[in-house]
C-alpha cells in the first residue's frame, strides 16, 4: 500500500471511530450513573422550614425571560411560589417537580438557538445545566400549575 494511501487510511479510521469512542464513553458514563443508587431529589429532601428555588431562564433570538419558583415546606406542607402566585402542591404536583429533576439531571446539550438554563438551589447545594434541545421545555408543566 502506498503512504498516501496508508496516511488517508489511517486518517478515515480516525475521523470515523472517534465519534463511536465518545458515544461509547458517553454511554458508559450514563450506565454507571444509572446503577448508582438513586438520589434523593430537592422536593424528597426538604425539611420542615427549609426551602429551595428553581431559576428558570430563557434566552433566544426574539426573547428572553427569567422566573424564580420557590418551594417550601412548613409544617408538612409544602406550597410552590411564582412571583404574586402560591400554591400548595398536591402529590401529582410533587411527582411533577420530582420528575422534573430527575429529567433535568439526565439532559444532554442539544444545537438550538434558544437555551433554557436551569439554577436549582437547596442550602450549600447549587445544580445548574442549560437545555438547548428546543424540546424539552420542562418547566411548562412547573409554570402551569400556577395559570
Amino acid at each position: 500500500m502506498k503512504p498516501i494511501t496508508r496516511r488517508l487510511l489511517f486518517l478515515l479510521i480516525v475521523l470515523i471511530g472517534a465519534p463511536l469512542f465518545t458515544f461509547a464513553d458517553n454511554y458508559s458514563e450514563k450506565a454507571l450513573l444509572e446503577l448508582r443508587e438513586p438520589q434523593p431529589t430537592m422536593i424528597e429532601s426538604l425539611e420542615d422550614g427549609e426551602s429551595y428555588s428553581i431559576e428558570i431562564t430563557s434566552i433566544g433570538c426574539f426573547n428572553g425571560t427569567r422566573q424564580t419558583v420557590i418551594i417550601s415546606k412548613n409544617v408538612d406542607v409544602i406550597t410552590a411560589s411564582l412571583q404574586d402566585s402560591s400554591k400548595i402542591l398536591t402529590s401529582s404536583d410533587i411527582e411533577t417537580f420530582r420528575s422534573f429533576e430527575i429529567q433535568l439531571r439526565a439532559l444532554e446539550r442539544g444545537g438550538c438557538s434558544t437555551v433554557d438554563t436551569y439554577v436549582l438551589r437547596y442550602g450549600n447545594e447549587t445544580f445548574k445545566t442549560s437545555d438547548g434541545t428546543c424540546s424539552w421545555h420542562g418547566y411548562r408543566k412547573l409554570l402551569e400549575m400556577f395559570s
